[in-house]
């Protein structure tokens, strides 16, 4: 298994960047002011973005991937709220609502892959419960591998996770399983080839040091 994965991640993640689309710079404002609002009523919320639009290279029909973290007090005692929580729902369609009449005409599927509460996640950095955590490790994840919308909201927790080392040691080989495994899927190397195909249909060459990392990439397996 590459323990560097990551980083590699990291680094082909960056150079995509370089090619953000305007609908993927109006979406990422659109949800920021989405959060803003639902703070305005009292409902804090953050999201990680991941797909497409983590890289930038996105088009008007595009589907949304997203991590949602918020605040909870319902259900604090648990890492991720149920399906029948009624903050998440209003959350999410209130989201939903705000984005798709900020940017309309565009038509696009928003899809939560995963839900994180911020208070389970302070309370168990309070006490010091952190080792073995795997809400805790799935936040430092999302945050090193999406794409952070309202990130004040959460990166405090980020921050004293980063500074625990053991907890740092275990989450490392956690962290390069789970993305390899998400690299291993065919999905995921589809994507690579749709942004590649994008690129090019904007008149744009592949630079050289960009193909050189992605093939690196997918090759990290075999590391």
């Amino acid at each position: 298994m590459s323990t560097n994965i990551v980083e590699r991640y990291l680094v082909l993640k960056n150079k995509y960047r370089n090619y953000d689309t305007k609908y993927a710079l109006k979406r990422m404002q659109a949800f920021r002011l989405a959060t803003q609002e639902l703070s305005k009523k009292g409902y804090e919320v953050a999201l990680e973005i991941l797909g497409s639009i983590n890289f930038g290279i996105v088009e008007p029909t595009s589907d949304v991937d997203c991590i949602l973290l918020l605040e909870c007090d319902l259900h604090k005692d648990q890492g991720s709220c149920p399906p029948h929580c009624p903050n998440v729902s209003y959350v999410k369609d209130e989201i939903r609502k705000f984005v798709t009449k900020r940017l309309q005409p565009e038509v696009f599927n928003i899809e939560y892959l995963d839900t994180i509460n911020l208070k389970y996640v302070e309370e168990k950095i309070r006490i010091e419960d952190v080792l073995g955590d795997e809400t805790l490790y799935c936040l430092l994840f999302y945050r090193n591998i999406g794409r952070p919308v309202n990130r004040p909201l959460f990166i405090p927790y980020c921050d004293e996770l980063e500074e625990n080392h053991a907890f740092v040691k275990e989450i490392i080989p956690w962290a390069a399983e789970a993305l390899e495994g998400y690299l291993n899927t065919n999905q995921h190397r589809m994507s690579f080839n749709k942004y590649n195909e994008r690129i090019r249909a904007r008149g744009l060459d592949l630079p050289e040091g960009l193909q050189q990392e992605l093939q690196s990439y997918m090759d990290a397996k075999g590391d």
